[in-house]
């Protein structure tokens, strides 16, 4: 029975649109819960592909802290971009650079590319899996060295995607 597999999908919708609603109240906790429960069961089978098991809540506090290190990312370029912006001089040096993932599977590759991309100031352009690189367009590129661009771009997010989905 897939019943963890559902658990597990509806408390992450639920979590996710209580979030975002900015609210939380008798009207978003019913309809985040008839909302969550919807596509938990239409989307179920096509989100998790397999029969969950108690050790794959082993990697929990991986994607938790991958959640974090994203916002703290995310807030830290925000800020460089604001800086970019507001410069009288900006320093811009846009270039695509090769980028080595750590992450094998689809939704890894997917949370990976997704995080860079949704961080102002990087682009995921294509990610080659039998290379396991990524090509990612930086507008302040400092470095071409793939592993320099690793530590600068992607981070620890590229090792705890790779923890979280392997």
């Amino acid at each position: 029975m897939r019943l963890l597999n559902k658990v597990l999908v509806f408390s992450f919708l639920l979590t996710f649109y209580l979030v975002f609603s900015g609210a939380i109240n008798e009207l978003t906790l019913v309809s985040g819960a008839v909302v969550s429960l919807a596509v938990t069961l239409a989307m179920e089978r096509l989100i998790i592909r397999r029969e969950l098991t108690v050790k794959d809540l082993s990697k929990v506090p991986y994607l938790l802290s991958y959640i974090y290190f994203f916002i703290l990312y995310e807030l830290t370029s925000h800020f460089n971009m604001v800086k970019l912006i507001l410069s009288k001089r900006p320093s811009i040096n846009p270039q695509i650079v090769k980028l080595y993932i750590k992450p094998r599977s689809e939704y890894g590759i997917a949370l990976l590319a997704s995080s860079i991309t949704n961080t102002p100031g990087t682009l995921t352009l294509h990610v080659d899996r039998v290379r396991g690189v990524a090509y990612v367009h930086w507008i302040t590129a400092t470095s071409r060295d793939p592993r320099e661009v690793e530590r600068l771009i992607a981070g620890k997010l590229n090792e705890l995607a790779a923890k979280v989905f392997g």
